[in-house]
C-alpha cells in the first residue's frame, strides 16, 4: 500500500552515489538503465552495468524458472564483449572470472528467497528532521516475515571499500526509517571482485547512530559543494538526463508494506 507525499520541497537532495565523492579515487557510477554505455566509460562502469542488468533480469524471472537458470548465464548476456575500458586483455578476463564467481555466490546465498519486494527502484524521500531529501536506489529487498521490520536489503558493489560499505549501511537504515516507517532487519552488501558479503543486523541503537552519520555526511557534502537543491556538477547533470535503473520507475511516495 502506498501513500503519496506532497512534493515541492526546497530541501537539498542527498543522492546515494554522491557518497563516492568522499573518497577521491572514486567517481559516481554510470547510469544503470541504458543498454549502451557512453564512450570513455571505465571498466568499473562496464562491470556495474552488466551486474545490475543480470541481477535485474534474474530476479524478475519467476522463481520456478529462475532455479533452473545459472546466474552466470545472465551475466554472460550483459558482459562487455570487448576489453575496451579495461587495463588490458588479461585484466578483462581476470575481472570477468572474479565477478562471475562473486555473482554465483549471490545466487547460491539467495536461493531460498522467492519474489523480491523491491527490485532496482529509485526512491526520493524527504527527511524533514535532517533538512534533506534522500535519493536512493534499492537494488533488491525481500520480506523475511509478515512485518515491515523484517525487511532484508541487499546492495551489490564491484569491489570492497569499508568506508563506502559503512556509509551505504547507514544511509539505507535512515532511508528505510523515513520511507518504510522501520529500519531493515538486515542489510547485506555483496562485493563481487572479492566474493565478499558484509552483513549488518540492526539493533535498538542502530537508527540513532545512522541518523548521526547521515547528518555528518550531509554537512560534509554541503561544505564540499556536492549538494545543492539541484546539484550542478557534470555527473549529476548527466544522471538527470537518463533513467538510473534497468526497467524500474522512480518512486516519490512513502511506502507502507503490509
Amino acid at each position: 500500500m502506498m501513500r503519496d507525499e506532497q512534493r515541492g520541497s526546497s530541501m537539498p537532495v542527498l543522492y546515494d552515489y554522491q557518497i563516492e565523492y568522499m573518497w577521491g579515487s572514486r567517481k559516481p557510477q554510470q547510469s544503470r538503465k541504458s543498454d549502451k554505455l557512453k564512450p570513455g566509460a571505465g571498466w568499473r562502469e562496464y562491470v556495474q552495468h552488466a551486474v545490475s542488468h543480470a541481477l535485474h533480469e534474474y530476479y524478475s524471472t519467476p522463481y520456478d524458472v529462475r532455479c533452473e537458470i545459472p546466474l552466470q548465464y545472465m551475466l554472460e548476456k550483459w558482459w562487455p564483449k570487448q576489453h575496451t575500458g579495461f587495463e588490458s586483455y588479461s585484466h578483462y578476463w581476470e575481472v570477468k572470472d572474479k565477478v562471475t564467481g562473486g555473482i554465483c555466490k549471490i545466487g547460491a546465498a539467495n536461493r531460498q528467497l522467492h519474489e523480491p519486494a523491491i527490485l532496482f527502484e529509485q526512491f526520493q524521500i524527504p527527511a524533514a528532521e535532517l533538512n534533506v531529501e534522500l535519493s536512493l536506489i534499492i537494488e533488491a529487498a525481500w520480506m523475511m516475515g509478515p512485518h515491515v521490520d523484517s525487511l532484508l536489503v541487499q546492495k551489490y558493489m564491484v569491489s570492497y571499500d569499508p568506508y563506502l560499505v559503512n556509509a551505504y549501511m547507514h544511509l539505507i537504515t535512515v532511508f528505510s526509517h523515513y520511507a518504510f516507517g522501520s529500519v531493515p532487519q538486515m542489510i547485506e552488501v555483496y562485493c563481487l571482485l572479492e566474493g565478499k558479503k558484509v552483513s549488518y543486523v540492526n539493533g535498538p541503537s542502530s537508527l540513532g547512530r545512522s541518523l548521526d552519520y547521515v547528518t555528518l555526511l550531509r554537512d560534509t557534502l554541503q561544505e564540499a559543494g556536492y549538494m545543492t537543491d539541484r546539484c550542478l556538477c557534470p555527473n549529476c547533470a548527466k544522471r538527470r538526463e537518463t533513467n538510473l535503473l534497468p526497467g524500474a520507475e522512480k518512486k516519490n511516495s512513502r511506502l507502507h508494506i503490509s
